[in-house]
C-alpha cells in the first residue's frame, strides 16, 4: 500500500465530513448538528461512494473512527479526530504493534498459541505421511498393519484437532482481556472482531476448518473398530469426504483474505494459504471415489498431506518473525516491531499490567526504550528454527515406535519379548513426554543464552547434542521395530 495514494483525485476524504467548512462551533448544539448534517448530505451528494475501495485497502474502519470523532468535535465536543484524514495515517494504524499487543501478556498468549498450532499440525502430517506411505508401498508386517495403519491416523486426527482449535482459539481472543484471563472458549462478540479489521472470511474460515476436524476425528475413531460395510460408509467414507470439502472450503477462504490472486507471492502467508488450499483440495478428491481411487487417490492424499506439512514448515517461519496472526488474521502479522518506533514497556501500578507504549509518548529515556527487548523474548534464530523440526520428527517417530509395539504386547508368548516390547512401548511414550516438555521450553526460552548465563548455555547445548542422538535412536528404533 503507498502512503500517497489518492482517494479523490485531489480531494481530501475531509470533504466528505467537513463540505462546509463555515459551519461556527459557536452555533448552539442543536443548531449546530442539523447545519452539520445538512451540509453533509449537500457535500457527499455528487463524490463517488468510497466504501468498497477503503474496505480493499484495509483502513475501513480507521476511518468511520475518524470520521465518527470528526464529527463530535464539530457538534462541540472538547475531544476529536486525531491525525489527518489520509491512507497513510489510517494504514499506519494498522500496523501499530502496540494495537496487537497492548501488554506483554497478551503478546505472549498470541505467541504461544501460534506455536502449539504450528508443532501440533506439522506433527500430524507427519503421522499421516507416514500411514500414507507404508499402507501405498506395503512397508509393515501383516500383523502390525492395525497398529501401524489405524492407530497413527488417530493420533494425527487429535492432533490436527488441537490445533485448528489453537488458531481459532486465538481468533476468537483478539478482544479478550488477557491480562484478567477473560477469555473465549466456544463463542464470541463477532461483531467486535469485524470493527477490529478481522474479515468475515477468516471467521467462516475458521468454522470450515473446524467442522473439517470433526468429521475427521469421527472417521479416524471409528476405523479403529471393525464395522459392517454401511457402518463403515457412514462413519468412516462419508466423514472424510465432508472433512476434505471443509478443508477446500477453509483454503479457498484464506486465498481470498490474503489476496493470493491479487498479489505477488512475495510473503510467507501467500505460501501459506496456497498450500493449504492445495492441501484441502487432494483430502477431499482422495476421499471420494467418483473423481479418485485407489493408488491415484493414495498418491493424492500423500501429495496433500505434504503440502499441509510444507505449509506448517512456512507458519513455523512466520511465527519466527512474530507473525502471529497465520493464514486466517492478515492484519496481526503486519504489526512488526519496527526499528523506527522506539517502544517501551510501562508496569500500571493500579492493576500492575505491563503495557507496551510508544517511548516518545511518556518521554521514555534510551535505557526504558531498550525495556522492551528484556521483556519480550528475541526472535528465533535460524539454527533453533531447526532444531525445532528435530524435536517435531522425534515425537512422531516415537508415537509411531510406540504403536508399533502394540501388537506384541498382545501377541507375544514368550514374557521375555514382552517384557521387552513393553520397556520399548514405556521409553516411547517417555521420549514423546520429554520433547513436548522441550518444545514448551523452546516456546519460551527461544535464544540461546549468553556465555555469561551458565549453566542455562551449557544445559542448553547439551539438549541439543542429545536431540541429535535420541533422533538417531528413533530412526533406528523404527528399523528393528518394523
Amino acid at each position: 500500500m503507498r502512503g500517497s495514494e489518492p482517494l479523490l483525485d485531489g480531494k481530501s476524504l475531509g470533504a466528505i465530513v467537513s463540505p462546509d467548512a463555515n459551519c461556527s462551533r459557536s452555533t448552539s448544539p442543536p443548531d449546530r448538528e442539523k447545519k452539520v448534517k445538512r451540509n453533509f448530505r449537500r457535500g457527499v451528494k455528487d463524490l463517488p461512494d468510497l466504501t468498497d475501495r477503503l474496505k480493499q485497502l484495509g483502513i475501513h474502519a480507521e476511518y468511520l473512527e475518524w470520521r465518527d470523532n470528526y464529527f463530535r468535535w464539530r457538534l462541540g465536543e472538547a475531544s476529536g479526530a486525531k491525525g489527518e484524514n489520509t491512507v497513510e495515517a489510517h494504514a499506519k494504524r494498522i500496523t501499530e504493534f502496540e494495537h496487537w499487543y497492548p501488554t506483554v501478556k497478551t503478546f505472549t498468549f498470541r505467541r504461544t498459541l501460534a506455536f502449539w498450532a504450528s508443532v501440533l499440525f506439522m506433527e500430524g502430517c507427519l503421522l499421516f505421511l507416514w500411514v500414507g506411505i507404508v499402507s501405498e508401498y506395503e512397508l509393515v508386517k501383516p500383523k502390525e498393519v492395525y497398529a501401524l495403519t489405524k492407530v497413527p491416523p488417530a493420533v494425527a486426527g487429535a492432533m490436527f484437532t488441537l490445533g485448528v482449535y489453537m488458531a481459532y482459539f486465538e481468533l476468537i481472543n483478539v478482544d479478550s482481556d488477557v491480562d484478567n484471563e477473560k477469555l473465549n472458549f466456544v463463542w464470541c462478540d463477532w461483531k467486535t472482531l469485524l470493527d477490529l479489521r478481522v474479515e468475515w472470511f477468516s471467521i467462516v474460515g475458521a468454522w470450515s476448518y473446524l467442522g473439517g476436524v470433526v468429521f475427521y476425528s469421527i472417521a479416524q475413531i471409528s476405523d479403529l473398530f471393525d464395522l459392517r460395510p454401511d457402518s463403515q460408509a457412514l462413519l468412516v467414507e462419508w466423514p472424510y469426504i465432508y472433512g476434505g470439502f471443509l478443508f477446500a472450503v477453509g483454503g479457498c477462504f484464506e486465498l481470498v483474505i490474503n489476496r493470493v490472486f491479487t498479489s505477488p507471492p512475495t510473503s510467507y502467508v501467500w505460501w501459506v494459504s496456497l498450500f493449504n488450499f492445495a492441501g484441502g483440495i487432494c483430502f477431499w478428491a482422495s476421499a471420494v471415489p467418483s473423481i479418485m481411487d485407489g493408488v491415484l487417490a493414495a498418491n493424492t492424499g500423500i501429495f496433500g498431506t505434504t503440502s499441509y506439512l510444507i505449509a506448517s514448515l512456512i507458519t513455523l517461519w512466520m511465527w519466527r518473525g512474530e507473525q502471529f496472526g497465520g493464514a486466517l488474521i492478515p492484519a496481526m502479522n503486519r504489526a512488526q516491531r519496527g526499528a523506527d518506533t522506539s517502544l517501551t514497556v510501562c508496569k500500571d501500578p493500579k492493576t500492575g499490567r505491563s503495557c507496551i507504549v510508544v517511548s516518545d509518548l511518556i518521554g521514555g529515556n534510551a535505557e526504558s526504550q531498550q525495556h522492551l527487548k528484556d521483556v519480550l523474548n528475541p526472535k528465533l534464530s535460524w539454527r533453533g528454527l531447526i532444531f525445532l523440526n528435530v524435536y517435531v520428527f522425534i515425537a512422531a517417530c516415537q508415537i509411531i515406535c510406540c504403536c508399533a509395539c502394540l501388537p506384541h504386547l498382545v501377541d507375544t508368548v514368550e514374557d521375555v519379548a514382552r517384557r521387552r516390547f513393553l520397556s520399548t512401548f514405556i521409553s516411547g511414550s517417555v521420549n514423546v513426554i520429554i520433547v513436548h516438555m522441550i518444545l514448551m521450553l523452546n516456546s519460551v526460552a527461544v535464544k540461546m543464552p549468553s556465555k555469561t548465563e551458565q549453566p542455562y548455555r551449557g544445559l542448553m547445548i547439551l539438549m541439543r547434542l542429545l536431540s541429535l542422538v535420541i533422533c538417531a535412536n528413533s530412526v533406528l528404533a523404527l528399523s528393528v521395530l518394523l
